[in-house]
């Protein structure tokens, strides 16, 4: 269960960092009378750091399956 509630958190996180500064953007558009530039802007931004994001929790979990994979490698060759 507590896995499911850490994965809950990173998705939550993740979607959070790629819409957050689009409503952003469109609250600086409706307060300086813009279109749409800073509500693009703003999803631009939110949707690299979010696959940034999602490429170190990727890079993070691999990384740790494979010190799993090593460590249970180890005791097996012993």
């Amino acid at each position: 269960m507590a896995i499911a509630y850490t994965w809950a958190a990173r998705v939550v996180a993740a979607s959070i960092e790629m819409v957050a500064p689009g409503l952003l953007g469109y609250w600086v558009d409706q307060q300086l009378g813009t279109v749409v530039l800073f509500l693009i802007l703003g999803l631009v931004f939110g949707t690299v750091v979010g696959i940034l994001h999602l490429l170190s929790m990727t890079k993070s979990i691999s990384a740790d399956s494979n010190d799993k994979k090593d460590s249970t490698a180890g005791i097996k060759n012993q």
